[in-house]
């Protein structure tokens, strides 16, 4: 009878079918392009970098600066802001804007989910400082890095 049991239990437990088990098979940085989990994998979304870009913001002044991005004033002084991407929503799912929380628990993607980070471009005030003129960049651009790990689905 004992037998019997065991063998009516190995056989119900052999007719269950799993998803299948996970294995490793690379790390990946995803930026502002859109990615796409490929057929047989998932990602786990480990963590969000937000980049931040320094760039300079003309404060005050007078006079002309004419070679700086088309500008015509001479600034006396700046600041030095940091161009960053809102924590609010720093990633795109399927097309949706989405935040991955603070709740410790990871985030998992299916085969045929697309991400990509959020990207923010500030635009710094051109002038000059002292005698010569502050050049910034006409526009920064910041991005949103997100590491995710890639697993194998093992049938």
């Amino acid at each position: 009878m004992k037998y019997l049991f065991s063998l009516i239990i190995a056989g119900l437990s052999s007719l269950t079918v799993a998803q299948g088990n996970l294995q490793f098979n690379q790390v990946l940085l995803i930026d502002n392009n859109t990615a796409t989990v490929p057929p047989g994998k998932v990602w786990k979304i480990e963590n969000i970098v937000y980049e931040a870009v320094p760039y300079f913001q003309a404060s005050s002044g007078s006079g002309s600066c004419a070679p700086c991005n088309g500008s015509t004033q001479l600034w006396s002084s700046y600041t030095t802001q940091s161009c960053q991407v809102s924590p609010t929503n720093p990633i795109t799912i399927n097309g949706v804007k989405a935040s991955a929380g603070n709740t410790g628990s990871p985030l998992w993607l299916p085969a045929g989910a697309t991400l990509a980070g959020e990207t923010k471009t500030c635009t710094p005030n051109a002038g000059s400082y002292g005698g010569g003129c502050i050049c910034p960049p006409p526009s920064v651009t910041a991005k949103t890095y997100i590491s995710v790990i890639e697993f194998n689905v093992i049938p």
